[in-house]
């Protein structure tokens, strides 16, 4: 048994930015390594995976030609951990929360990711963020 805390796998990945179907190939990868760790892919973590990604191909530097976007992906034994590294933000804007608004036609990925994970939130060091779902 791996020590509290300790990640019993984990992987990490660097994808290319300015590309949409980075969005699908992060998906393939996280699956990928589940199966080949012998682990079920959580009902809602593909899902969550999309969000978290494609917010940073679609809010960050990372959705510009030439940049990119980091998956890492942490296996615990009680759950799962997916981080998504970004670029920063795109030039001439700050990163900001935008208050939540249940009618708009954009913006409710991070609801969703919220409703669906055990917990999440901004990353300590760089930007981007991470959610963990349940085994």
């Amino acid at each position: 048994m791996a020590p509290v805390g300790q990640a019993l796998y984990q992987a990490r990945r660097t994808f290319p930015g300015g590309d949409l179907t980075t969005v699908a190939a992060a998906r393939h990868w996280v699956e990928d390594h589940l199966h080949e760790w012998g682990i079920e892919v959580p009902d809602m973590l593909t899902l969550i995976v999309s969000e978290l990604v494609t917010n940073a191909l679609t809010h960050t530097r990372s959705g510009l030609p030439g940049e990119n976007v980091t998956l890492r992906l942490y296996v615990h034994e009680d759950r799962i951990r997916v981080a998504v590294k970004d670029a920063g933000p795109k030039p001439g804007r700050a990163p900001r929360l935008r208050p939540r608004n249940a009618s708009s036609t954009h913006g409710r990925g991070l609801l969703l990711v919220e409703a669906l994970c055990l917990k999440w939130g901004v990353l300590k060091v760089g930007t981007g963020v991470y959610a963990e779902i349940a085994r």
